[in-house]
């Protein structure tokens, strides 16, 4: 299938769509703002509809320090923006959050432009401000996980409050949350905290004012996000939901892409039930010259002119992707999860020029190879029965940290050759792998900045699948491109692998027989030498 076949007649996601909409402040007036916080004075006449209460977040955070907030981390408002389209509803609702920064400098109104587009589309959107917990702080994401979901709570009592402008307009069953920076990653513990009772001593069912939550989140989108700032006592934050995240190659403040370890906790392999799946999606978007900044549209770019690409490139990157996934989880427009399977659908709507590099798992999948079994040699991973056989390529696992930044727990195949013609061969009993259920062929592959692979080129080669005496042959870059990576503007070069998706109907197409595979090679006949990385083999939905 290809992407015409697969995207039909879709409309730029990016685009706003035809609902009209008011753009409202919610508060929790009276807030006595100093002058040296006048970009906050808005919160003390929010709508008269759409006063809120305050919130203590003291078991989890101190406010930023130097910074002289009129309130205490005992009684913090609920303030924000929100986008509500006009009409009967009931509406979806997305709600966006900050990261850190200047706090003398409200960072809320920077995704408006983010919130009208999904409002003009049928989709409530709030961005609230967590200006608070900016500043001189550190630790606190838990504490911006708890805002995000009072503010959710927010809504939900005022859905369910009789007579209120909102009453029975909010789709609490279609929600999507977004964090940006710091507020990236509070979105992964949001999601875990969501179905939670407690954390710690914190009661979260509403009798000491937090909670209860459990809100149906229909995915947790992450914009350029830290990682393990906060860790909970049960490790790392595995994030339950459907995973989105989205981050750029200029990044001059999150500039070790913390995030991908998230994204790689997020619905990994069950060893112990390989074939067993949460039900969720995960996808990524890895943007080259895209900073950390441009994607608030208050905030100064971080990065120096003519490094990063223009603001209006970036901002318009982030709502044909955003704008993609909210079609799709929000409104059941499933046909745009093709442009969250494949960046390349996308191109038309991008700007010109732009290089991405996008990887997708579906819930519905067998893995072929996904390396997590050990460091040992190469082997096809259970339940799939077969070898692995190494023809003048260097095959070995390595626990490296593709990104930089912290140790990662993901294990990866690097894979280097020096002749044409080396190869690596899976041989599988067709037995026990059922490709035939499935529509697509998916590999993650990428290739390093080693000296192996020639600055500034793609690297390609060769991927063969064998059914009995019928061999179909596709060379990688007719399914994507395996890009160099781009300088990043501090530390090593980010190696971030790229889904390559093959459909099963093209081998049928070739005379291969899903239900009789052999074989999947990976032949490197196209570059004389090089390395790469890969992470999975899979078919897939």
């Amino acid at each position: 299938m290809t992407v015409a076949q697969e995207t039909g007649e879709l409309r730029n996601p990016g685009l706003p769509g035809s609902e009209e909409f008011d753009t409202l402040i919610y508060g929790s007036p009276p807030l006595a703002y100093p002058a040296t916080l006048s970009q906050y004075v808005i919160y003390n006449t929010p709508d008269p509809a759409y006063l809120t209460g305050r919130i203590n977040v003291s078991a989890f955070a101190n406010l930023g320090a130097a910074t002289p907030w009129p309130f205490t981390n005992t009684n913090v408002p609920l303030n924000g923006h929100v986008c509500i389209p006009r009409g009967r509803g009931p509406f979806p609702l997305a709600v966006f959050a900050h990261g850190n920064h200047n706090p003398f400098e409200n960072s809320t109104p920077g995704y408006l432009y983010l919130c009208q587009l999904l409002a003009s589309h049928g989709i409530i959107a709030a961005t609230i401000d967590v200006n608070f917990l900016n500043g001189s702080n550190f630790g606190e994401n838990d504490a911006r996980a708890i805002v995000h979901l009072e503010h959710l709570k927010q809504f939900r009592t005022w859905n369910n409050t009789s007579g209120h402008p909102l009453h029975g307009k909010v789709d609490l069953n279609r929600i999507l949350i977004v964090g940006h920076s710091r507020g990236g990653e509070a979105v992964g513990h949001a999601s875990f905290f969501n179905r939670l009772a407690a954390i710690g001593p914190v009661l979260l069912d509403g009798s000491a004012g937090l909670g209860p939550y459990r809100f149906a989140l229909s995915a947790a989108a992450a914009i350029a996000p830290t990682d393990r700032q906060f860790v909970p006592v049960t490790g790392p934050t595995v994030v339950p939901d459907s995973y989105f995240i989205i981050h750029g190659s200029k990044d001059s403040d999150v500039f070790t892409f913390e995030g991908y370890h998230t994204y790689e906790r997020a619905h990994a392999v069950d060893l112990a039930n390989p074939t067993v799946s949460d039900g969720k999606f995960k996808a990524m978007l890895w943007v080259h010259k895209a900073n950390h900044n441009q994607f608030n549209s208050v905030w100064a770019p971080e990065t120096a002119p003519g490094v990063a690409m223009p603001r209006p490139s970036q901002e318009q990157i982030a709502k044909v992707h955003l704008g993609a996934l909210a079609l799709a989880v929000l409104l059941d427009r499933h046909e745009y999860f093709a442009v969250l399977h494949d960046h390349a659908v996308a191109t038309a709507w991008d700007p010109a020029g732009t290089e991405l590099v996008s990887q997708y798992q579906d819930p519905q999948r067998i893995f072929v190879q996904h390396n997590q079994e050990g460091l040992g040699p190469l082997v096809v991973s259970l339940p799939v029965q077969g070898t692995v056989a190494a023809d003048g390529v260097v095959a070995t696992r390595q626990l490296t940290a593709l990104v930089g930044g912290a140790a990662t727990t993901t294990i990866t195949a690097r894979l280097a050759w020096n002749a044409a013609g080396s190869r690596l061969l899976l041989q599988v009993d067709p037995a026990t792998l059922p490709a035939e259920r499935y529509k697509v062929l998916a590999l993650r592959v990428g290739q390093s900045n080693e000296a192996a692979n020639t600055a500034n080129r793609d690297q390609d080669f060769t991927l063969e699948v064998s059914s009995g005496s019928r061999t179909a042959v596709f060379p990688a870059s007719s399914l994507h491109r395996l890009l160099f990576p781009d300088p990043p503007p501090f530390g090593p070069a980010k190696i971030v692998m790229q889904t390559l998706r093959l459909p099963v109907a093209r081998l049928v197409e070739c005379g291969v027989d899903p239900s009789d595979l052999r074989a999947i090679a990976l032949v490197f006949d196209r570059r004389l030498s090089g390395v790469v990385y890969t992470g999975d083999l899979q078919f897939t939905n």
